[in-house]
């Protein structure tokens, strides 16, 4: 029992160094360049692992397949499901529901949207929740919305938050169609 509290522990202190070590890299993916990207793709394979495991908190998705790729490295963006997952199960309590949404935008784009019906966050902190080591949880190294926002980015997209206390968050990610050579960031895009 007590080597099993280590072995998470050690996991868990790895992962905050991995957390420390992605936000200090600089953006722009070292070797890896930008491509075309299944996101509906992504999001399966990330929520297999999801759904493998018996929690508190379901999963749903709604993802229309066959959608043109989009601009991000496939790595990166599995790192940015798995945070927003993370984050939306944290927020809620046992019972709790976290839908992920894959589907075209009308910025001719591909549109990921996380959906919780958790705890929320309140108003006065929402222009906080992009920052650095902000976090509304006593666990985690405040990075993960920091991280996303870096990466979705560097890859040109858009990342934006809306949440109410009560009620639950949605994080929505637009990203750019890939045309073959990456294109500009997108500027206050919605979907």
């Amino acid at each position: 029992r007590n080597f099993d509290a280590m072995l998470k522990e050690i996991d868990r202190l790895a992962a905050i160094a991995q957390s420390f070590s992605r936000f200090g890299a600089p953006t722009g993916g070292g070797d890896v360049p930008l491509a075309a990207v299944d996101v509906a793709g992504v999001v399966e394979e990330v929520l297999a692992l999801y759904e493998a495991s018996d929690g508190p908190v379901g999963f749903e998705r709604d993802l229309v397949a066959g959608l043109p790729g989009a601009q991000a490295r496939d790595p990166e963006l599995k790192e940015v499901v798995i945070n927003l997952l993370e984050n939306a199960r944290a927020a809620c309590v046992a019972g709790g529901v976290v839908r992920i949404e894959v589907a075209a935008s009308r910025q001719s784009g591909v549109l990921l949207r996380v959906v919780d019906n958790g705890v929320g966050i309140p108003d006065g902190l929402l222009r906080k929740v992009f920052e650095p080591h902000f976090s509304t949880s006593s666990t985690g190294t405040g990075l993960g919305l920091a991280i996303v926002r870096r990466l979705v980015e560097s890859w040109g997209g858009d990342v934006s938050l809306e949440s109410a206390v009560g009620v639950g968050t949605v994080v929505t990610v637009q990203l750019l169609l890939w045309t073959g050579t990456p294109a500009a960031r997108i500027q206050g895009a919605q979907g």
